[in-house]
């Protein structure tokens, strides 16, 4: 017997009724829709958010994305997709190169910066963040993997109850002429609307 398609919850309803602009040519209920459907009927939590990373690149242009888990005090690459090396290397060895090494909360990075502050945080140029900050791009994997991070996205997870589990980290946004540019604030607003979308994963989410 088929098994039945359960429609948008809540959450998927209200985020339709205060939909951000849209950047250029993107459909933004459309994306809400499909996103909230595929994660309704998905219950492998992986694919939930390989699902939720794939949405989010196409909703802003970006090339390259990762999402992380928290397991304690650590953050582990949960979905890894780059279009730029895996045309160069393949995915599986993409998969390699940047999801090896679990990042440690105690570290300045911009990931662990965004799970213990639950704040976004959107940089024109990931190579030239300001010195105040409490946070900086780790380039040794740029390094690795013979690639260059610019523009970046990174917000928040949180499950059904609010607790943050993860980050959505987006990478260099690429406009119409193939440029890498920065994320704009309509960018910024659809992913959060569409990452608001993690509290419906129908799947336990470790956070320890």
């Amino acid at each position: 017997m088929k098994s039945r398609r359960r429609p948008p919850g809540r959450k998927a309803r209200a985020a339709r009724r205060a939909l951000p602009t849209p950047p250029a040519a993107v459909d933004v209920g459309a994306e809400i829709a499909r996103l909230s459907a595929t994660l309704a009927g998905e219950t492998d939590l992986v694919r939930c958010l390989e699902h939720l990373l794939t949405a989010s690149r196409r909703a802003t242009g970006a090339e390259a994305g990762t999402v992380y888990l928290r397991r304690g005090d650590v953050l582990e690459f949960a979905a890894v997709q780059n279009d730029v090396l895996a045309k160069r290397k393949g995915e599986a060895e993409v998969r390699k190169l940047l999801a090896a090494r679990p990042l440690s909360l105690r570290a300045a990075s911009i990931a662990s910066y965004v799970v213990l502050t639950r704040a976004t945080v959107n940089l024109g140029d990931a190579y030239e963040i300001p010195m105040d900050r409490p946070y900086s791009l780790f380039r040794e994997v740029d390094r690795k993997a013979d690639y260059q991070t610019r523009s970046m996205l990174a917000t928040p997870l949180r499950d059904a109850h609010g607790r943050v589990f993860g980050v959505l980290q987006l990478i260099n946004t690429v406009d119409a002429e193939g440029k890498v540019v920065a994320f704009s604030s309509d960018h910024q607003a659809l992913v959060q609307t569409l990452a608001a979308l993690a509290a419906q994963i129908p799947v336990r989410i470790p956070t320890s």
